[in-house]
This record gives C-alpha cells, sequence and structure tokens, in this order.
C-alpha cells in the first residue's frame, strides 16, 4: 500500500487539467477553483451542463475534444475523471512518469495524488484522507470533526 504524505499546497494560479465531462469532474473542478487554480477540461462531451456556467464566468478554458497524451505536459495537476478506467490509468501513468500529480477517479491504486474531505472555518481547515482512499470513510470522520467543532 502507497504512503501519502499530507501536504496543504498554495493552487493559485496552478496550471491543472481535469479529463472528463462527467458530476464528478464538475465537482473536482469546482473544488480547485475554490483554492484559486486555472483549470483546462478536456473532454469530447460535456454530461454536467454546470460545466457551460464556468466558461461563461471564464472561470475554466473547455477543450472539447479527446485527451491527447501531449495534454499532461506542463501540468501541476491532472485529475483523471473519465468513466473510462484504462483512460484514467493510462493519465496517470503518463503523469507519474514527468513527476506530475495524477488524481484518477477510478481506482485506488493508479494515482499519486488524492483529494482529502475538507473542513473549512474561519482561520484554518482540517483535512482528512483515509489510508485505504475510502472517500466515504473520510466523509464520515470529516462530519464527526465538524460536529466536535461546533460543540465547543
Amino acid at each position: 500500500m502507497k504512503k501519502y504524505f499530507p501536504i496543504f499546497v498554495d493552487l493559485e494560479k496552478k496550471d491543472i487539467l481535469v479529463v472528463g465531462g462527467g458530476k464528478i469532474a464538475y465537482r473536482k473542478v469546482k473544488t480547485l477553483l475554490s483554492y484559486g487554480a486555472r483549470i483546462e477540461v478536456i473532454t469530447p462531451e460535456i454530461r454536467d451542463e454546470k460545466f457551460y456556467e464556468l466558461v461563461e464566468e471564464k472561470s475554466i478554458k473547455l477543450t472539447p475534444r479527446k485527451f491527447r497524451n501531449s495534454d499532461i505536459h506542463g501540468r501541476f495537476l491532472v485529475v483523471g475523471a473519465t468513466d473510462n478506467k484504462e483512460l484514467n490509468k493510462e493519465i496517470y501513468e503518463l503523469g507519474d512518469s514527468e513527476n506530475t500529480l495524477v488524481n484518477n477517479i477510478t481506482t485506488k491504486e493508479d494515482l499519486n495524488a488524492r483529494f482529502c474531505a475538507v473542513h473549512r472555518g474561519e482561520d484554518f481547515q482540517v483535512a482528512i484522507s483515509t489510508d485505504e482512499g475510502n472517500p466515504k470513510r473520510a466523509l464520515e470522520l470529516k462530519k464527526a470533526v465538524e460536529e466536535k467543532i461546533n460543540s465547543n
């Protein structure tokens, strides 16, 4: 099992690629935007219409085509958010070979960066991840932390 080092990273103006146009891709984009990232979404098909609002707001660049290997070059972080496990694995392998951070939504193995469940307070953040990469368990722990914080 891989061990993941917990770190908080400044994403302001970092070049991030999200491959995929569905609900999970949209959620990842919204999270990344809240941290000031510059995002390009590459997908041959938009499945979540909310992406168009982000394009209109000039929050993201939308490139309506299939992913190309060269799309990874120079990226700080790449998110493989398609429903195609093989493509997401290919994205991971390409990114990892270039020392690029890659989050893959379809597996717990073929990635080198995880998104955490995050609680943001007024002057702090608490990020939670599980060793086995179980997002439901991380959300349960986040809720428990929020309850504890709110009870004080």
